[in-house]
């Protein structure tokens, strides 16, 4: 039995074994199609680094033991280690993805008001799934297949914010949001984009990240409550 030399030709197998195609895997994981090529072939020996492993295991049902055990150096014995996977996405497991979430993460956002000026706050992930951030908000993180969902009631007007983001980026440290709350206390809803950062940054290079604010915010159409409670009767 010849053995694999590396990540690059254990992944290089593992991607014929199971018939993935290069283009979907980029689309999913959000890289470009040349960088999965690069994957298969090792150049200037540049290691394929342990988050984009850890997020073809939670897409893919690829275990990241197979590039972290060097026992399993053979096509038979990665063909064994597959078969015992049955294609089960880690993420499934809500464990493991609890694991990557607990601790410290920075939050960076624009606030509904009129100001440009970034919103920056630290929320902590708790071993048991419950989340308080540093203005004494408390939540709990919801753990979905693909998406999960960080639900905080908010301490001064005791309203919902809730956080949608996609499972297969928390491996990277930083990733977008979804957030959806009311507008300065009243019924009035808006949807924000964001991100999560695993350290804190500087809020100039935050405002890079996050480009122009008027991108990222939508609010509620006012008329489509107004026609709300105009057919509420007729609908009852």
């Amino acid at each position: 039995m010849s053995k694999l030399k590396g990540k690059h030709e254990k992944l290089d197998f593992i991607l014929d074994e199971l018939k993935l195609d290069i283009n979907h895997i980029a689309s999913v994981l959000g890289v470009k199609s040349g960088t999965i090529s690069g994957w298969r072939k090792s150049y200037n020996n540049k290691e394929i680094k342990p988050m984009y492993l850890y997020a073809l295991e939670s897409a893919f049902g690829i275990p990241y033991k197979i590039f972290d055990d060097v026992s399993i150096d053979t096509k038979e014995k990665i063909q064994i280690v597959l078969q015992k996977s049955e294609g089960k996405k880690v993420f499934n497991e809500n464990q493991k993805l609890l694991d990557h979430l607990v601790g410290d993460w920075y939050a960076y956002l624009y606030p509904h008001s009129t100001t440009n000026k970034i919103y920056d706050i630290k929320t902590t992930i708790k071993p048991d799934g419950s989340v308080i951030d540093e203005n004494g908000n408390w939540g709990e993180v919801f753990l979905g297949t693909n998406q999960s969902m960080l639900i905080k009631e908010t301490d001064n007007s005791k309203n919902l914010v809730s956080i949608t983001f996609e499972n297969i980026q928390v491996p990277y440290g930083l990733f977008y949001f979804s957030l959806v709350s009311k507008i300065n206390h009243i019924n009035r809803a808006m949807m924000t984009f964001g991100f999560f950062s695993r350290t804190k940054i500087e809020l100039e290079m935050a405002e890079k990240i996050l480009g122009e604010k008027e991108k990222l915010q939508l609010k509620i159409d006012y008329d489509f409550l107004d026609r709300i409670g105009e057919y509420v009767d007729v609908v009852r």
